[in-house]
């Protein structure tokens, strides 16, 4: 019986082309990194070119196969127009209903004969966006401004 000659490069290269395949796979099916390019999402998620501060999101893309997407998500879709373009945003309005913004408020009704209802982000949601306004000394970061006489 012979051996047949050992071919360490080439299982090297098989090894490393299985790791590459699987990898792309898994980008484009599974999980992806994202990097937000604007500050539309502030304060949840932060971009911006001119300090070159940008956040990365990793990316859920076979949750939605499976399930609904939930109002106040955060959803990562490809731009209707400009398809090389990720948007990443907060999903407000769900199928079949009408919204409004009025006075910085998000309202939403079923149909037009139904009354309007102010949207509240759910607890979670408002605690993960609450912010301590005390500073490192234990201070409150805000102060109390008092008009003078010369103020209108």
């Amino acid at each position: 019986m012979t051996d047949k000659p050992h071919h360490r490069w080439r299982e090297n290269i098989e090894a490393l082309t299985m790791a590459v395949v699987v990898a792309l796979l898994f980008k484009y099916f599974v999980l992806e990194i994202s990097k937000i390019p604007s500050g539309s999402m502030q304060p949840t998620l932060m971009g911006n070119s001119e300090t070159e501060t940008f956040d990365r999101t990793l990316v859920d893309k076979l949750s939605f196969h499976f399930r609904d997407p939930q109002r106040f998500e955060i959803v990562v879709f490809k731009h209707p127009l400009e398809r090389s373009r990720i948007m990443v945003k907060r999903l407000v309005g769900m199928p079949g209903e009408e919204l409004k913004i009025e006075r910085g408020d998000l309202w939403t009704r079923a149909g037009s004969d139904d009354p309007w209802r102010i949207l509240r982000r759910p607890p979670a949601v408002q605690r993960e966006m609450w912010r301590a306004l005390v500073n490192a000394a234990g201070r409150p970061a805000w102060s109390v401004v008092r008009a003078g006489a010369d103020w209108h």
